[in-house]
Formats: structure tokens, sequence, C-alpha cells
């Protein structure tokens, strides 16, 4: 089982909006029509309340409008919820071209402004109406040394934990910046005193029979049990290779549908189709982008390239140009910030991703997915498998168009970027799913809308 789980401040969130929503469709009735009490009639615009949430929801996650790491004042957060609202109109605007005569405009146009207000107020103070409806949950460390100082980055910035503090019978009060509290025959009664909800252990409970009965004991009463690699999973959304072993990749769960015939005909499928259906709405799009670097350099309008993919296997990738001729005269080279070879429609086309249109024909060849990790070439390859443990494992899937690494990290160009991204691929390898893809879908709208691109 994933131990990664949706955050119960996003769910929080996500609940306000609802029922802003809701109770908005329901004022814009009132307002349009002078009457509150009339709810016989409101049954019918339940699907309006349906039609809405969708639109707002899907607009809200595109816009990051759920990410409960940034704050809603700053003039960023700003923008991106009025780019958020933006979409809704589109949305609104696509719905009335299609149904015309489905429902009054001025149910939209007032329930709009009573969601756009109202929500706007709940996203600064939700973090109020949190701390008071959702506890922080007490999570206790049981470990030895450097490794509890690790935990506090990973904690310190998520306001769902409270580390109450380190069990170490190695440790002492100057060595650690959580509260220490004492040796870890001590367990049971710290768990009783400080109601323990998680248990963070920096140890292998294998080497100690009497550890692994305490924590058993813990587990019987309810109390989550974690290693730091499973925590570490959960928390970040990544797998940190160099706190994991191949016997934790043995025992561990996930990984099941990388032998699910299923679930691989049913996403090749989904693949074929997807691809299939925007290589076509895209085609104008493609046309005018090949005038664009005619005009723009000399050169190819495309770039192919032999990348390895799934099982190590190679095929030739095919991109639009985005860099000058000939940028790779001296050897292949990792693209840089504002690497000078991008030419300037390049420059544009990294942006929104749009470059990678064209690889929409690997996918249908069957050569890439639509999700997984970033085809790589071998030479970079042979460097990377050397210096990066676990890199191999990459090549279980069909790289992809996008992926987890993708929406998640910025463009790579040293070995420390690429140790980085795998920890992100592994992860999407490790937790495989129909939901997880929607979820990178999603984001890649929101990098192609923003112009997040490199």
């Amino acid at each position: 089982m994933n131990y990664r789980k949706i955050s119960k401040r996003k769910i929080l969130l996500l609940i306000g909006d609802l029922v802003i929503i809701f109770a908005s469709v329901n004022f814009a009735y009132a307002v349009r029509f002078g009457n509150l009490s009339n709810k016989g009639k409101l049954d019918k615009y339940i699907y309006i309340w349906i039609f809405l949430s969708i639109a707002y929801v899907f607009s809200f996650y595109v816009f990051d409008q759920y990410n409960i790491r940034i704050k809603f004042r700053t003039n960023r957060s700003i923008l991106l919820y009025i780019g958020s609202l933006v979409l809704v109109i589109i949305i609104i605007i696509v719905y009335f071209y299609l149904f015309p005569f489905s429902i009054g405009r001025g149910i939209f146009v007032f329930s709009l402004i009573f969601t756009s207000v109202f929500s706007f107020l709940w996203r600064n103070v939700y973090p109020f109406v949190f701390r008071l409806a959702l506890p922080k949950r007490n999570v206790l460390i049981v470990g030895d040394g450097d490794k509890e100082e690790e935990l506090y980055d990973l904690i310190k910035g998520n306001k769902e934990y409270e580390v109450i503090g380190v069990l170490d019978d190695n440790n002492s009060k100057e060595n650690t910046r959580f509260k220490y509290l004492g040796k870890i025959e001590k367990l049971q009664d710290i768990v009783n005193k400080y109601r323990v909800d998680d248990i963070i252990t920096t140890l292998d409970p294998i080497r100690s029979d009497d550890l692994i009965h305490e924590l058993v004991n813990c587990k019987m009463k309810g109390i989550s049990i974690y290693d730091i690699p499973t925590f570490y999973e959960g928390l970040i959304g990544k797998l940190p290779v160099f706190k994991i072993k191949e016997k934790w990749l043995f025992y561990s769960n996930g990984f099941e549908r990388l032998g699910d015939k299923l679930y691989k005909r049913n996403k090749r499928i989904l693949d074929f189709l997807i691809s299939s259906c925007i290589l076509i709405v895209s085609l104008p799009f493609s046309l005018l982008i090949i005038l664009l670097i005619k005009t723009d350099s000399k050169g190819p309008v495309f770039y192919i390239q032999e990348r390895l993919g799934e099982n190590e296997k190679p095929f030739r990738l095919i991109k639009f140009r985005t860099m000058v001729k000939n940028a790779e005269k001296g050897g292949p080279k990792w693209t840089k910030e504002k690497d000078p070879r991008v030419t300037r429609v390049g420059r544009i086309l990294r942006k929104i991703r749009l470059d990678e249109l064209p690889q929409l024909a690997n996918i249908i060849k069957g050569d890439m997915s639509i999700i997984g990790p970033r085809p790589e070439r071998e030479y970079f390859i042979e460097k990377l498998t050397k210096k990066i443990p676990f890199y191999s494992l990459r090549f279980s899937v069909k790289p992809g168009l996008s992926g987890w690494a993708q929406v998640n990290y910025r463009y790579g160009s040293s070995v420390e970027d690429a140790m980085e991204k795998l920890m992100y691929d592994l992860y999407y390898i490790k937790n495989m799913s129909f939901f997880l893809d929607l979820r990178i879908m999603l984001r890649t709208i929101r990098i192609t809308l923003l112009w997040m691109g490199r």
C-alpha cells in the first residue's frame, strides 16, 4: 500500500471550496430571481453546482491553489488565483457555446462573483480553521545520531506534524535539534505520556528483538511506524536513493504495476488514443511552428536523436529543433539555463513545451508513453549509471513525454540534478497508477499555461 496520503489540509481546503460553490449557486439563484425560500426549483440546478465544482477544482489544481506550502497573500499566489479564475471563465464560455440555452447566464455570472470573493477569503483564513479542526500529529523519532538531524529539515516545514522529541541510546541534548527524551527503553512510557501518533525509526529493528517487540506493541495501539525512506517517500513524493538499499526495495510495497499486463495494455490504449487526438488537434499549431523555425534560423525543422527507452532499447526521438544548427559540434552537452545555443523561437517553444509535440509520434509508435521518466541519451546514461545508485531502474518502464520528475523538478543539467530527478522517477515507478498519471497531466497543463518550461 502506498504510504503517501492525501493531505488533510488539502482535503479541508477542497471541502471549503465545494461548500462555497454550492452556497454561491444558491445565492446567485436568489439574487437573480429574488427568492431565497424557493428551494424546490433549486434542485434542478444541482448539476450546475456539479459542473462549476469540476471547473473550479480543475482550474484551482492547475494553478497550484491546493499547494499548502505557498502563502496565499503573495503577489505570485494572487496572480495564480487570477489565472485560475480566467481558466474558469474560459470553461464557462465553452460550456455556453456547446449548450447555449441550458441555464441563464446570470446564474453563472453571480455565482462566479460570489465564488471568486469567498474562495479567496477562504484561502486566507483556512490555516486558522485547520489548527482548530485538525490538530497536528505527534511524531516520535527513535534513532541514532546524525540521521535525526536530517529528519529535522524534512519535517520542520510541514504543519501537519509536531515532533515531540527523540529517543536515542547514543545521543545527548547537545547533539540534536529535537527535544531529547532519553533512552529507547523508555519508549512505552513516552508513547503513553505524549499520545504519539507516528514513530520514525532510524535504526534497523531486525538487529534487536527487544526493539521489534516494543514497536509491535506500539503498532497494536494504532501508532504508525515508519523507517526514514518510507516516511521520506510519503512526505516529499520521491525515493531517497542515498538512504535505501536493495533489501528495502525487496521488502517495500509498490512496483506491482510493472508486472500487471492489464494495466500496461490499458495504458498503451490510452496513450495511443490521447496522442492521436492531440496530434490531430495540434496540427495547425505544428504548421505554424514549422514556419517560425524556418524563418528564425538555418537548419532542419526537426531534431532527431537516439535515446534509450524501456529495457534500454534504443529508439529515435523526434522534437522540434530549438537550438542552432550543429549545437553539439564539440560533443554531447547538458542544456543550461540561458543556453546561448537556444534560438529565439526555441526559447519560447521550450517555455511552453511545444518543442516536444512531435514526440506524440513516438508515443503512437510505442517507443514512449505520455507519462514516464524522461528519455535520455546513452552517452549520459553510461556516466550516470556509474555515479548514481539504482539509476538503471528507471528503464523498467517506457520513457514519457511528461513525468513526475519533470513536473516536480527543474530541467537537469548536472549529476546532482540527475540524482534528484531519479528520486522522483523511482517514486513514480513504485506507485504507478492512472490517478498519478492524471495528476502529472494536470501539472503539465499548469507548466504549459504558465510558461514554466525550459
